[in-house]
């Protein structure tokens, strides 16, 4: 029985199964991985993500940048 502060895997964020540190940690996917990082304030920091199957159907395309959007003004 869940209690109010009880957290269902499906309200985790996500990580790919095919990250790197998962591949490393042998995790797959609907496994729950508990990662632990060094902390400027505190000495650690812990945080859990659901391991989820990598959706190699999707391709990022980055775009060339804007002519209409200026990056940088050598005018001051």
């Amino acid at each position: 029985m869940l209690k109010e502060y009880d957290i269902r895997p499906d309200q985790l964020p996500r990580i790919l199964a095919n990250d790197p540190a998962v591949i490393s940690a042998g995790a797959k996917p609907g496994q729950i991985v508990k990662i632990i990082r060094k902390s400027p304030t505190a000495k650690y920091a812990t945080a859990y993500r659901l391991v989820v199957e990598s959706d190699t159907s999707e391709s990022f395309v980055f775009a060339e940048p804007s002519e209409e959007v200026s990056t940088a003004s050598e005018e001051i």
